[in-house]
């Protein structure tokens, strides 16, 4: 059989147990062979249970003396069994399912897990290995503990397996001979045994890690393609005299930092080749990725070109529309606005002018990409803050333009070099690592409860000197299902309190587009001083004169978002604070990671300590845009075998794109251009 033939046609499976299998995402043999094992028990090693110590992991067996089951206070069943091998000890679990249910007095088990003193010598929960008559192997060895479904047992899943390990043909190599060879294994049919068989944890471990670097080489080798299949089409010709940074910082009020000034020369580089630019641009918040982005759209538009700037809100969309304006002012370039409150009369306006003069600058949300906006001679997109998309996405927004434009991708999630490399491979890379001289230092404090009135008393001290505040809070509106104070009950609050003779305004996302941006602009003008909001400020909002970040409920985002909100703040030269409120029930780990925050005001470091505790699919949005979920792999912990996927070559022994569209099932079904 091969990896991309369906499991139901393995003998003993059939349509129940095929059904059982696709709840846990397996419907090839592929797939089946890459649901590796969570655990193993090793039996390699039993015990005495006298020689086991509370907080140590053992592998012990005895018998069963007496099994006993009892309601809790809390009402569930706990259930007791009291085995010895001469010594006794008690198998305790919170429940009477699989496999505590089959436990019999009189049996012979192995049971594997961590001592602990639960009301004396106990194992709580433990991995066990039932006789014979659940036609478990009795060899010792390693025995892999797989992620289950209800009605699928570990004995019925590992017969699964192992008849697929030896019904499975030899599948085609990914990794070169020398690198399997190097990991103790002679193919990758022995790696697939190897990571489901081991003979020791160290053989589990390479293989494991064997299959990671394959599928990350993989999607890399894929995205890849994808980048040579796009250059493979003619960009648009920009024929208007080339830019340099020096000649374009001449334009601005203040000087480019040095590496705002060697992105931007990487960019207008890009621009003057025959091929479409695909250049994703990182920065810190603050960095000033805008500016290298207008350095761009110029370029576009002295050469009678559409530059078009996407981003996704519309408070977004109006900051960007200002800056560029401003950014682009000494060159006579038009600089328009289309977001989805645009009116009708006023878009037949946009029209018409863009029709008569494309020479322009269009900045907006997904609005202008509808069909009837005239983007004829579009020459650049930008998009901002749209990290999130997968490369299906990034390609259809450009794909079928003939020539193809060029694509400029902004992000303020600043991550580490390889893992970059991994996700946007399809891209190349300009990192914007400096600040611009002359914001004012930002104080990150975690704050709980009691200390609200001291916080309370210091937000009007900073409102009397003329300073803003932002206030924000994770629900728009109150909820009975989660006990979080809500941005428009807060709102009330201020209004009736002392902080509302200053004026407050309210933003969310559920606020019309309209009155977005009248609240955004009473705050930036100083009519109200303070802004009560969601989240939606995370990206956008640019007031010098804001000096004050309020986040409550802190624990509840993520440390990039909260890195982002930090960058609110702090744009013009005072110096300025951002208070991280804990709520009441946060545990210890919660307030540890908010002061993880506090210690750096580096994005990089955040952003890293960020994929640490949430994983990728949270800080990169990858599970609702695009990026697939590897089997094996695990972004957020696989850094270093990332690295090492510089220095592999093509296996060599077959086509590249042949094997990419074979193996697709390892990404979801992704169909990749160019393959």
């Amino acid at each position: 059989m091969k990896l991309t033939d369906e499991v139901r046609w393995l003998k003993g499976v059939g349509p129940s147990r095929a059904a059982l299998l696709s709840r846990l995402g397996i419907g090839l043999l592929g797939e089946l062979l890459l649901h590796l094992p969570r655990a193993w028990l090793d039996r390699r090693f039993v015990v005495p249970i006298s020689s086991a110590r509370i907080g140590e992991s053992s592998t012990v067996a005895g018998v069963v003396l007496s099994v006993h089951r009892r309601r809790s206070g809390r009402g569930r069943t706990v259930l007791e069994a009291l085995v010895s091998d001469g010594t006794p000890l008690r198998l305790v679990f919170f429940n009477d399912r699989y496999p505590a249910a089959l436990l019999q007095q009189g049996m012979q088990v192995v049971a594997s897990g961590t001592v602990e003193n639960w009301r004396g010598m106990a194992m709580v929960h433990p991995d066990i290995l039932l006789p014979a008559s659940d036609r478990e192997p009795e060899a010792p060895g390693m025995l892999p503990l797989y992620p289950l479904t209800a009605g699928l047992t570990q004995g019925a899943i590992r017969r699964i397996i192992g008849l697929a390990l030896s019904e499975l043909e030899p599948p085609p190599a990914i990794l070169p001979a020398e690198i399997l060879s190097g990991g103790g294994f002679a193919d990758r049919l022995e790696l697939l045994r190897g990571a489901h068989h081991p003979v020791d944890p160290d053989e589990a471990r390479r293989a494991r890690d064997l299959l990671a670097l394959e599928e990350l080489h993989l999607y890399r080798r894929a995205l890849a393609l994808v980048r040579l299949s796009a250059r493979s089409e003619p960009s648009v010709p920009l024929l208007a005299e080339p830019l340099s940074s020096s000649g374009f910082a001449s334009h601005l009020p203040w000087p480019l930092t040095p590496a705002q000034a060697r992105v931007i020369d990487e960019i207008l580089h890009d621009l003057s080749l025959p091929v479409p630019m695909r250049r994703l641009v990182q920065g810190d918040v603050g960095s000033g990725k805008t500016v290298a982005a207008a350095a761009a759209c110029a370029r576009c538009a002295l050469s009678g070109m559409t530059a078009v700037v996407l981003a996704p809100t519309e408070v977004l969309a109006v900051q960007h529309f200002k800056s560029l304006r401003n950014f682009l002012s000494d060159y006579g370039i038009p600089v328009r606005l289309l977001t989805g409150g645009t009116g009708a009369s006023a878009r037949r306006e946009l029209s018409g002018a863009m029709s008569e003069s494309p020479a322009c600058v269009l900045v907006g949300t997904h609005a202008v990409l509808e069909d009837w906006v005239p983007l004829e001679r579009l020459a650049l997109l930008v998009v901002d803050e749209q990290h999130k998309f997968g490369v299906m996405q990034r390609e259809k927004l450009t794909a079928g333009r003939v020539p193809r434009p060029h694509v400029l991708i902004m992000s303020a999630t600043p991550i580490p070099r390889t893992l970059a490399m991994t996700i946007y491979g399809d891209l190349d890379l300009s990192v914007i690592d400096q600040m611009p001289p002359g914001r004012g230092t930002v104080v990150t404090r975690v704050i709980g409860e009691a200390e609200k009135r001291e916080l309370a008393s210091f937000i009007l001290d900073r409102l009397a000197a003329g300073e803003r505040v932002f206030m924000v809070y994770p629900l728009k509106e109150m909820s009975e299902n989660i006990p979080a104070l809500d941005a428009e009950t807060a709102f009330e609050r201020v209004t009736n309190g002392p902080l509302g003779r200053w004026g407050a305004v309210l933003l969310h996302g559920g606020m019309p587009p309209g009155r977005k941006i009248e609240a955004v602009t009473a705050f930036a003008t100083g009519r109200a001083r303070v802004l009560v909001s969601t989240t939606v400020i995370e990206v956008g909002i640019d007031v010098p004169q804001a000096t004050v970040m309020v986040v409550s409920g802190a624990g509840r985002f993520g440390l990039s978002q909260l890195h982002q909100l930090r960058g609110r703040v702090g744009r013009g030269g005072a110096d300025s604070w951002c208070f991280l409120v804990l709520e009441e029930h946060d545990s210890s780990a919660s307030r540890a990671r908010l002061l993880a925050l506090a210690e750096t005001s580096d994005g990089f470091k955040v952003a890293g300590k960020d994929l640490e505790l949430r994983g990728p699919g949270q800080v990169l949005g990858t599970r609702q845009h695009g990026l697939p979920e590897f089997r094996v792999a695990d972004l957020s912990r696989d850094v270093g075998l990332m690295e090492r996927l510089e220095h592999i070559p093509d296996s060599g022994d077959t086509d590249i794109a042949d094997l990419i569209r074979e193996e697709s099932w390892r990404f979801g079904g992704l169909s990749f251009p160019g393959t």
